[in-house]
This record gives structure tokens, sequence and C-alpha cells, in this order.
């Protein structure tokens, strides 16, 4: 028995309808499986109706994908070989081996892929003797597929039913009849799904539009929030923010080293036996560091920092050399740290670590105090 598959198609039979559930082939018949309780009598004549505006997205994403599996051959390799492929209403993935593909292959297909779509080109099928589709080497199977004695060619390019198209792939599902019915295709995704596998995201036509528009709708906010004057002046107005960024972030930490130089000067103060240990309270690892940096400059003792800026603790220690012998940052930091949830380490004369419990920082640095003795 073959996978079963919702076909979105519906029964109809005077008043009345069934909805087709699934759709599943055993031998050479066709079994449709209708919802709910209800069915049309024995022998009765019915019209089947199919959702066409589904049935066509799923023809333009299937087309497409075998217009995508031949841009991979083109840009990347022919041995990229297929591994899998789904084709739904709303995209297409399709699997392969290969190395991670490249912005600029990725760039490639696309072109490539849409190229084709323009060029409006046929899309033909031919049912064919097996032995024949094999000895055609322009003709591509899936590897490990089970085929009968006739098997279905579907051709793009070329003239219709001669097996000369450009692309041609053994294969039993719907198609547009020309590549121009797939409207734009674009790429949405490039990824690893296994060990030397990766999948290709795609949308096709509608889906594509409406994507497309959604990137432009996206592009005319931005450019309002900024104040551009469209999305053509979005490039130039988001470089004058970023120049005006880095001149703030600039003096934000000149500032911060001026400030981190005067609180050294008051912790200076309270230095007693070559030992400094301060909990600087709420403020972020990069002052912390600024404060540790300028009283190395002027104190050769022990220093033990830290702070809880964003609801996180950060640890530090800085051992002069003539203390290291004494005790070593290292281990300070690797003591206290479990105090406050966390871990850390380094150097003899200089380590760090951090922790997510900021009520157990006096007790952690009430603990290197004990420490260093």
């Amino acid at each position: 028995m073959g996978l079963a598959f919702w076909s979105g198609q519906t029964l109809i039979l005077g008043a009345n309808t069934f909805p087709i559930t699934a759709t599943t082939k055993v031998g050479n018949t066709w079994l449709h499986f209708l919802g709910g309780d209800e069915a049309p009598p024995v022998d009765a004549t019915v019209k089947l109706v199919v959702d066409a505006p589904r049935r066509h997205a799923i023809e333009r994403h299937h087309t497409v994908t075998h217009i995508l599996h031949w841009a991979l051959h083109e840009v990347v390799s022919k041995d990229a070989t297929q591994k899998g492929s789904s084709v739904t209403p709303d995209k297409l993935t399709f699997d392969f081996n290969s190395a991670a593909l490249t912005p600029p292959q990725l760039a490639d297909i696309e072109r490539l892929v849409n190229e084709r779509i323009v060029a409006n080109d046929p899309v033909s099928w031919s049912e064919v003797p097996y032995v024949e589709a094999k000895a055609n080497n322009g003709i591509m199977a899936l590897f490990g597929e089970k085929y009968g004695d006739l098997v279905r060619v579907v051709q793009v390019g070329g003239q219709p039913h001669k097996l000369d198209g450009w692309s041609m792939e053994l294969c039993g599902g719907t198609h547009t009849r020309h590549t121009g019915e797939i409207g734009l295709f674009r790429l949405v995704g490039e990824g690893a799904v296994a060990a030397g596998v990766r999948r290709i995201e795609a949308i096709a036509g509608l889906e594509a539009y409406n994507a497309a528009k959604a990137d432009a709708d996206l592009l005319k906010l931005l450019a309002g929030k900024v104040s551009a004057q469209g999305a053509a002046d979005l490039e130039k107005k988001l470089d004058q923010i970023l120049t005006q960024q880095k001149e703030l972030e600039k003096a934000l930490k000149s500032a911060q080293q001026r400030e981190a130089s005067g609180k050294a000067k008051d912790l200076l103060a309270t230095a007693a036996n070559n030992v400094l240990i301060a909990n600087l309270g709420d403020v972020d690892a990069d002052y912390a560091m600024a404060v540790n940096d300028a009283l190395k400059s002027q104190f050769t003792g022990i220093i033990v920092l830290a702070a809880t800026g964003g609801g996180n603790v950060t640890l530090m220690a800085t051992v002069g050399k003539d203390h290291q012998s004494k005790v070593q940052a290292g281990k300070i930091i690797q003591t206290i740290a479990p105090i406050v949830g966390g871990k850390g380490g380094g150097k003899p004369d200089f380590a760090r670590g951090g922790g997510k419990d900021v009520s157990k920082v006096d007790a952690a640095l009430a603990e290197a105090r004990k420490l260093i003795g």
C-alpha cells in the first residue's frame, strides 16, 4: 500500500458534499477516504471537485523543485544528490548531500531558477519503459526507489514529450504546464538536517509574492522609524545612526573610565594589610573591570571585587606578584564562585567568575577574606 495523503478534493452528490480526508493507492487502484459517518450510496454517480487554488500552489512548488534540483547541479555539483523533498501549498523543502552552501552559491541558484521561470519553458510528462528511461543519462531517478515497467518522466524545456529537456526526472506528481506559471521563486533557508545532508526551504508563486510584500512593508516601517525618505534613503540613515552609536559608546566608555578611576581612588582608602575587598553593587562587568584596572595601577596587593548588575554576579580577583606565594587569584575565585551559584577560575595573578545568587555576594566576599587571612 502506498502512503496516504490529503488530496484537497470533495465528492458532491446533489446537495450533499463529502470531504475526502485521505487518498492512497493499492496496486493500480486509488482509494479515497471520506470524513464523517455518511457516504454516497453504492453505484451512485458523484462529482469530484478539486480545490483548484491549493492544487495550483502545489503544482508551482513541485515544478520549481525540479528546477531547483537542476540549478543545484549547475551551481554546486552534479554529485549533490537528492535525499528527500516535501511539497505543500505553502512551501517546498529539498534535502541533498553537500557541504554548506555559500551566500554567492545561494544567490546564483535563486537567480538561475527565476531565469528559467521567466523563460516560460514548457513542462510535459510522458510514460516510457523503465529500461528506456534508465538508459537515458539525462533522466534523473531517485536512488533506492522501486519503479514498475512503465515510468512517468517529467520534462522541463525542450520539445514536449521528446525527452530532450534541460530537466528530466522520474516523477508521479502534479505540475504546471509552463514554468512561467510558477511566478516568483525565493529561497528562505538553507541548513543542516543530518551529517552531510543539507536542506533548502523555498517558496514560489503567491507565497513568494506575500513574502516579498512583507519585506517591502517592513522596509517602509523601518524607514518611518528612522525618519528616512523611503526605503532608498534607509541605508544612509542607518549608517548615520550607527556612527552616532559608536560615538556615544566611545563617550560612555570614557565617562565610565573616569568614574571608575574615581571609585578606585575611594576604595584605596579602605584597603588594609595589602587587601582590598569590595562589593561595587549594581554595576556591570565592564565597569567592575575598569575599577579593577584602575586599582592595579596604584595597588600591588590583593584585590577582590564583586558586582551585581543585571541580576547577575560578577567576581574578580587580582593578586600582586609579591603575594602569590600566600594566595592565588584562581584559587580565590574557585572557592567563592560556588557560594553565589556559579563557577570561575584563572591564573595566579588574575581570575574571574560569576553566578546567579545576588543575595550571597557578601557571604562570598567574607569567605574570600577568610581565605586570604
